[in-house]
């Protein structure tokens, strides 16, 4: 029951992060952007875990810090860059669409190169494929392609932001769980050390240096505080909690339903109207989400 709580919770802390975005980047520069959300998710997850952060003194401890940093770069580095980035010359909808195939990324990579997981149900199997279809309904008619440079460019994007996702859930299941010396908490603090640094020299390298009178504007300091503080602080623990609990494949099947919350964050802070598509896609969405709880851990 509480891990079904906080799949839903995260389903909507995550769906609301596109809104929260859309927003910032229109004045903020994508890997500044990028960086302000995982900065100060570092500062918030540093007070929050501040009692649990001292190492202790072990031959493995270097390792495990070498790897948690390496991990952290991949699996939330990278990809939050290249989301940023790519939501700059493509449709949120299509973003949101290609950010839906990293279950399958992860299940490859799981059985393939991971070697952790040897099975999966056919509940399993089928609630991934309707989850997809699914998101086909509710994005399909959205999705616009006029064959520029720049689309195809954040196309590409997108697809290893999926991609890295799955490399990081998968690292983070077979390796850094089952860590000896360094604790999820500390962890999670070093990923996002590591992420900050990655992202700050992206930034001085192809933005130059950072505008922070931009976080003066309320929109901005609201956004960088959702996606923040929500997005990533509250969320990742969430997620870390998940992987540990119901697997990685049924933990990342969560980017089916963001699609679904994020359409219903666009009627309600929008006044979209709600499409036939997306009423479909949606009832298939909680029709697989129902499949995926149901179906026995791998």
């Amino acid at each position: 029951m509480l891990n079904n709580i906080l799949f839903l919770l995260l389903a909507i802390f995550w769906g609301g992060s596109f809104v929260a975005i859309k927003y910032l980047i229109h004045d903020v520069s994508p890997f500044t952007a990028a960086f302000y959300r995982v900065f100060f998710a570092l500062i918030f997850l540093s007070l929050f875990f501040i009692r649990k952060l001292r190492l202790k003194k072990d031959p493995a401890l270097f390792k495990e810090i070498l790897l948690s940093m390496f991990t952290g770069v991949i699996s939330i580095g990278v990809p939050f860059s290249l989301l940023f980035w790519g939501e700059m010359y493509i449709a949120p909808s299509l973003a949101g669409l290609l950010n839906g195939t990293v279950p399958f990324w992860t299940t490859i990579l799981a059985i393939f190169i991971f070697k952790h997981e040897q099975r999966i149900t056919q509940a399993k199997v089928l609630g991934l494929i309707l989850g997809f279809i699914g998101i086909l309904f509710i994005f399909g008619p959205k999705v616009t392609m006029e064959g520029k440079v720049e689309e195809i460019m954040g196309l590409c994007a997108i697809i290893v932001m999926s991609f890295s996702y799955a490399i990081g859930i998968n690292l983070n299941r077979k390796y850094l769980a089952h860590n000896k010396v360094v604790t999820t908490e500390q962890n999670l603090v070093i990923q996002h050390i590591a992420s900050s640094l990655y992202l700050f020299a992206l930034v001085l390298i192809i933005e130059g240096p950072i505008d922070l009178s931009l976080l003066l504007k309320p929109v901005n300091a609201l956004s960088v505080l959702y996606l923040s503080l929500f997005s990533t602080c509250i969320a990742f623990i969430i997620f870390f909690r998940l992987i540990k609990e119901i697997g990685p494949i049924r933990a990342s099947s969560v980017t089916f339903f963001v699609p679904a919350v994020a359409i219903i964050l666009d009627i309600v802070i929008n006044k979209a109207f709600f499409t036939i598509y997306e009423a479909i896609g949606a009832a298939i969405i909680f029709i697989s989400m129902s499949l995926l709880n149901k179906a026995k851990k791998i």
